[in-house]
């Protein structure tokens, strides 16, 4: 029932701040959230081997999870970047050299997904997984808790290309098929260098690094068919906030869950307007738990500062108006508003971001700020 969305994150705002400013590893926990994390729980790695990744698709339950893991299990996944080794950029190795990258510097994950995985569906996107998270099942809620993330490589790539992006028709220039450049990364600054074309200073660009995609194997085969478009089983949600110490709450679609992720990210500005981000090569460390008979029909997320209200739609208008209803529903379940004040709020306080234009279904997403609303009262 909708109006039970949110009820299991109800009271406990703030000591979520407070677990997530002290300690990733214990998760969001209460006397009355009932999940099957483990009291010990065992850390994972999973390599961007080939046998690892899928390219252009995601999961379904028809694939053979590569881990079994238990509900508070911590799992560190190494991701590919696409950008560098699709078709339209050419030899990988000539491209980030001519661009001033060491040749050592090229991730041999990217060469080895080149050479040796076949691009079976039309998304660029290459994906790691599936994790099969033990006793999640459909109607559940699997919670992501995105614990750090750890750069791969010195470079990062930015395109706009084949009249996509925010102005299709428009741009790239010259009907020209693609624009793409390639970034340095300052890693120990975390700063990406972005070089303009006509001789002007180079220009700093503070890194972010988050997951543009991470997800659940959808419920329907052929919602996967393409690693573009978001959904309810979350996919390329691209939303910049969801650095380290964040969590993003997923309906799971079949048993296990089957969690991958992909679109590894530096650094992006809401819209993503030419196409892409700063997409770069990462390895992000999540602890994955499942919230038992827990009814969320679309994602949701949560930063220590502020819920995130998610609307995803093809049309851009009522990506807008889910994401107001899911604020509306949020601030009645745990803050107590009724949601004809919840709106009236929204217009004063909540920033309502548009997440990503750029892929097939459109993004937006409501900040909602934690610090000036008062909690409901723990029953």
């Amino acid at each position: 029932m909708k109006s039970a969305k949110f009820s299991f994150f109800s009271r406990y705002s703030l000591l979520i701040i407070v677990l997530f400013s002290l300690t990733l590893t214990a998760g969001i926990s209460s006397a009355h959230l009932k999940s099957t994390e483990d009291a010990t729980p065992t850390n994972h790695l999973v390599k961007s081997t080939p046998e690892n990744v899928i390219w252009g698709e995601l999961f379904t339950s028809e694939n053979q999870p590569i881990l079994q893991i238990k509900s508070g299990d911590v799992v560190t996944i190494e991701t590919v970047s696409h950008e560098g080794i699709l078709p339209d950029q050419g030899d990988t190795v000539a491209f980030f050299t001519e661009a001033g990258i060491d040749e050592a510097d090229i991730l041999p994950d990217q060469l080895a997904v080149k050479e040796q995985i076949e691009r079976t569906a039309p998304g660029p996107h290459v994906i790691t997984g599936p994790i099969y998270i033990e006793d999640a099942e459909p109607g559940d809620v699997l919670e992501i808790q995105t614990m750090s993330i750890d750069y791969r490589v010195p470079y990062g790539v930015i395109s706009n290309r084949h009249s996509k992006g925010a102005l299709p028709g428009e741009y790239p220039l010259n009907d020209a098929d693609i624009y793409t450049k390639v970034i340095p990364l300052d890693t120990e600054r975390d700063i990406g260098i972005f070089r303009p074309s006509n001789e002007r200073p180079n220009i700093d660009l503070p890194l972010k690094p988050f997951m543009g995609i991470m997800g659940v194997a959808p419920a329907d085969p052929e919602e996967a068919v393409n690693s573009v478009p978001p959904g309810n089983y979350g996919g390329n949600i691209d939303i910049k906030h969801l650095t380290a110490s964040t969590s993003l709450y997923l309906p799971v679609q079949v048993p296990g869950a089957l969690f991958y992720t992909g679109d590894p990210h530096c650094a992006q500005g809401n819209g993503e307007v030419a196409l892409t981000a700063i997409e770069c090569s990462l390895t992000p460390t999540f602890k994955l738990i499942v919230h038992k008979n827990k009814q969320l029909e679309s994602p949701m997320a949560e930063t220590p500062e502020a819920w995130l209200a998610i609307g995803l739609d093809e049309d851009l208008d009522e990506a807008m108006k889910k994401a107001v209803r899911e604020s509306l529903q949020i601030m009645e379940d745990e803050y107590g508003l009724t949601k004809q004040d919840a709106l009236l709020f929204g217009s004063a306080a909540i920033d309502y971001e548009v997440s990503q234009v750029v892929d097939i279904v459109k993004g937006i997403h409501g900040v909602i700020p934690k610090d000036i609303l008062q909690p409901l009262e723990q029953e």
